[in-house]
């Protein structure tokens, strides 16, 4: 049928002249003197070329017949030898390890030969409660997801065009090594442009119910009386996308997790919980749980536990669910190529609540041994679930993802974000959450029209928290943004701040009372939401200081102002103020750059929950003070981080402040740099980086 068609082609060549398979197209003679004897040397050329041909395939045969039998055998033996070899040299995986040849994890995969369980399909409700759930069992569902809408779906041109303006943090490497990579914050847009190009790994919780849509909980989790998902219960989705090539770091988590791959592939290796403390997770730096071992590069005679350790690998591909409970050592290698996976994490309450009756604060606990054995305890003392429930009973309604407040999880030592609020102390024992990033209008040689103008440009744009004065004469204008701007009023916050003058002694109240009302009556607003003491440079004595405190503390009592603080305020007079308050200091506002801040001050307002606003950390105070340059922005060190967070000088700034829980105050009046710094919170500085720009302090004072 081929040859049919080849012969009936009209395209197709076929070589009447035999030597053209040889020679090449034959040569014509323009002239032919005796054709039949030019077709008799023709026909005993084919015989002459099909006879060499014959001879050539006999004598090909001959040989391989001779030697096909030898070669074929040293082939086999060659190959038998490499693998007796290497069976020889590594007849075990603790001998391969103990060697000392294995510099990476991944060399570490290729010994690992046991695979955890594996099953097709998603596996029913009772058996994945009472067999891997309960008995902490990892196992591998192979091709459990393929019924999900976001399967074969998620293009990048598909993620592009529906999800462009999601923002997911990025960490700006793709291996961990000995410190945690750079971690930034961008749009789903920019990171697709760029992620094949760079070394790029996102790595991010997931919200939007438009993305999490396309993907599916399984049923298991929504059994009634084992999973009681709320909001304030947790269950989380994180996304991963790189371009491959990537190593997790050795670790283990204090959460379940189904790991599910979307595309590429996900080389797991995991441990039992037991292995935690062989692999050194009680000696972590960054953060608990976490080994120090530098996964690509290591010397195995640091790490010797590393080889006592019994592991099990997966191979995650496209399709399939990994469910690896809570406390199990892993290591995931990503080969290169487009890779995308979700991760959905949960908790275990019971196991939450015997950790705090053991004195744990938290699932990823400090003292990893501890934390290990309490999880012992946990699975051998609970029932399997399905004996005090019905595990065919589904929950109402359908699970949806929860991503946690990430400004109630925040402290000073763990590994989460600074949040976008911050609580601030109120009378009564209440508190008040208050944006972390102010909009400064004390704008040196500014009109008024322009402080309008740029403070509601500010407030149209995502500040809700505004700063003013007396002293800046613009509480008129600032009051008419705050009116006129696309915010409630309860939502936008107002700070405003009044001079005391020696001038006034003889009536303290009366003043103070003028002041306020003042204020109120400029701004035009029923209520100032946080007043403050400008300074207390001509305040005399600490009695004249207790005076104007009190008259502060009739506003917040008479529901004009909701909290009171103070502003360029020194440790003495702070402690006074502590000392004799009704109403607590719910705000100080300094002076604080990288520089220069009264370090007595910051401890006494964190050991007291007072909350600190900075001015002038970007260095705009020196040059408005005489100074011939910005020594902040101008710091080498400051420049070499801009570029390795990709990020903003002020961005760097604003975070490193954020981190120590300082209320960041910035007064730009271009709306580039108002809306770039609105978005500090996208850089997340590690911790040797916020060493190193707390150490410039020292560099300059000694």
């Amino acid at each position: 049928m081929v040859r049919d068609e080849l012969n009936n082609d009209p395209n197709h060549q076929t070589h009447e002249d035999p030597r053209e398979l040889i020679e090449g197209p034959a040569v014509k003679s323009q002239k032919e003197p005796n054709k039949l004897k030019n077709d008799v040397n023709n026909k005993q050329d084919v015989r002459l070329v099909n006879d060499a041909k014959t001879f050539r395939s006999k004598i090909g045969w001959c040989f391989l017949a001779l030697i096909g039998p030898s070669l074929l055998a040293f082939l086999i033996l060659q190959n038998t030898y490499t693998d007796e070899k290497e069976q020889i040299k590594y007849t075990s995986y603790r001998e391969a390890c103990l060697s000392g040849e294995f510099t990476s994890l991944r060399d570490l995969h290729r010994f690992v030969h046991q695979n955890i369980t594996t099953v097709e399909g998603e596996v029913d409700r009772e058996d994945f409660l009472n067999t891997y759930y309960w008995k902490a069992k990892p196992v591998l569902m192979k091709g459990a997801a393929k019924e999900w809408p976001a399967f074969g779906r998620w293009t990048d041109e598909y993620l592009l065009s529906n999800f462009f303006d999601l923002r997911f943090y990025v960490d700006l490497r793709k291996h961990h090594s000995t410190s945690k990579p750079v971690r930034t914050k961008m749009n789903l847009g920019k990171f697709l442009s760029n992620y094949r190009k760079k070394e790029w790994y996102l790595d991010s919780m997931t919200g939007d119910d438009r993305f999490l849509d396309e993907l599916i909980v399984p049923s298991y989790l929504n059994v009634s009386g084992i999973f009681q998902f709320t909001e304030e219960s947790d269950f989380y989705q994180n996304f991963y996308l790189s371009s491959g090539n990537t190593n997790s770091p050795l670790h283990f988590d204090g959460y379940a997790n189904l790991l599910t791959v979307l595309d590429g592939r996900k080389e797991w290796i995991i441990a039992e919980p037991d292995a935690t403390l062989q692999l050194q997770m009680d000696q972590w730096v960054d953060f608990p749980n976490l080994s120090p071992l530098n996964v690509t590069n290591f010397n195995i005679s640091d790490h010797p536990g590393l080889c006592e350790v019994t592991w099990k690998r997966a191979i995650v591909e496209p399709g399939d669910t990994l469910f690896v409970p809570l406390q199990h050592p892993h290591h995931v290698y990503s080969p290169p190529g487009r890779n995308m996976a979700v991760g959905m994490w949960f908790y275990l309450d019971a196991y939450n609540q015997l950790l705090e009756e053991r004195g744990f604060s938290e699932i990823d606990s400090r003292d990893v041994g501890e934390s290990v054995r309490v999880y012992q305890e946990h699975l051998e003392s609970r029932p399997p679930p399905c004996e005090i429930t019905d595990c065919s009973h589904i929950g109402p309604g359908t699970l949806r993802v929860h991503v946690s407040n990430q400004d109630e999880q925040y402290s000073r030592d763990s590994d989460v974000p600074p949040p976008s609020t911050l609580p601030l102390k109120l009378h009564n024992n209440e508190t008040l959450r208050i944006p972390g990033i102010a909009y400064g209008t004390g704008l040196p040689g500014g009109s008024i029209e322009n402080v309008y103008l740029n403070t509601r440009a500010a407030l149209d744009m995502g500040y809700k928290l505004i700063d003013t004065a007396v002293m800046y004469r613009n509480e008129d204008e600032i009051g008419r943004a705050v009116k006129d701007c696309r915010w409630i009023r309860s939502s936008v916050k107002v700070i405003t701040k009044f001079m005391w003058r020696k001038s006034q002694e003889a009536n303290i109240h009366s003043y103070i009372v003028s002041q306020i009302e003042g204020s109120l009556e400029r701004l035009d607003l029923e209520y100032i939401d946080i007043l403050l003491l400008h300074n207390t440079d001509n305040i005399r004595s600490q009695d004249q200081l207790t005076a104007v405190w009190k008259a502060m503390e009739s506003f917040v009592e008479s529901g004009k102002v909701v909290a009171i603080g103070l502003s360029n305020v020194e440790i003495m007079d702070l402690m006074h103020v502590q000392s004799i308050a009704t109403v607590p200091i719910s705000l100080v506002q300094n002076f604080f750059s990288p520089f220069e801040y009264d370090q007595d001050v910051y401890h006494f307002c964190l050991e007291h929950r007072i909350l600190l606003m900075g001015y002038g950390i970007s260095g705009d105070y020196y040059l408005h003070s005489g100074y011939d340059n910005n020594m902040v922005l101008e710091d080498p060190l400051i420049s070499d981080l801009a570029k390795q967070y990709q990020t903003s000088k002020h961005s760097i700034l604003y975070n490193w402040a954020a981190q120590k829980e300082i209320i960041v105050t910035t007064r730009s009046t271009s709306l580039r740099h108002m809306k770039e710094n609105l978005n500090y919170l996208d850089v997340f500085l590690n911790a040797d980086h916020m060493n190193a720009i707390g150490e410039l302090k020292e560099d300059i004072y000694g």
